[in-house]
């Protein structure tokens, strides 16, 4: 199995907040700011999940792709994961062979090389970009779904569930570049 740990931000406590479910509102809020947008979907993004941790954002719709997000401030940990399973070469277990579609791993994970990388790292900062919470593109993109994407599902050491009114259910993980399985 695969057993991360958290070097982000070391003895920080993570503080948890749920909103109560005794107000169920409209709520007011004051101070708002528009400080990001997710420009990459193509159509409507119907569901957003963060991750346990509260670094990483899934989002996915329409245009049938997952696709993970990371804070500026956690970029660095997450690549570092994704590099150190892509320099290992990880591969599926025969059984998760048939299931792996070619079209995932050809169109996943990005910067998956040095260069790649590089452009990630180097793209300068425009205004928005600098109070911007997110990096400006994704830290990785799952295709395989044949519809649109519904709903996703953390888990606590970054595998993700994602459903499809294709009727199926992927499971991924942000160190690796294609479906693990397909229910």
């Amino acid at each position: 199995g695969i057993n991360l740990v958290d070097e982000v931000h070391p003895g920080e406590q993570t503080i948890k907040l749920k909103a109560s479910n005794s107000h169920k509102g409209p709520y007011e809020f004051e101070k708002i700011q528009h400080v990001q947008e997710f420009l990459e979907h193509e159509g409507p993004i119907w569901c957003m999940k963060f991750s346990s941790c509260g670094r990483l954002l899934a989002t996915a719709g329409q245009d049938r792709v997952l696709r993970i997000w990371v804070l500026r401030d956690a970029f660095q940990f997450f690549q570092d994961i994704k590099t150190k399973y892509d320099s290992e070469k990880v591969s599926p277990t025969p059984s998760q062979e048939s299931l792996v579609s070619k079209h995932s791993i050809e169109n996943s994970c990005n910067n998956s090389n040095t260069n790649n990388n590089q452009e990630y790292m180097n793209q300068e900062d425009s205004d928005d970009e600098t109070k911007s919470i997110f990096m400006p593109k994704p830290l990785c993109k799952y295709k395989g779904h044949t519809s649109d994407l519904l709903d996703v599902s953390w888990s606590k050491n970054y595998f993700i569930l994602s459903s499809s009114m294709d009727k199926t259910v992927r499971l991924w993980h942000i160190s690796r570049k294609e479906c693990l399985c397909c229910f």
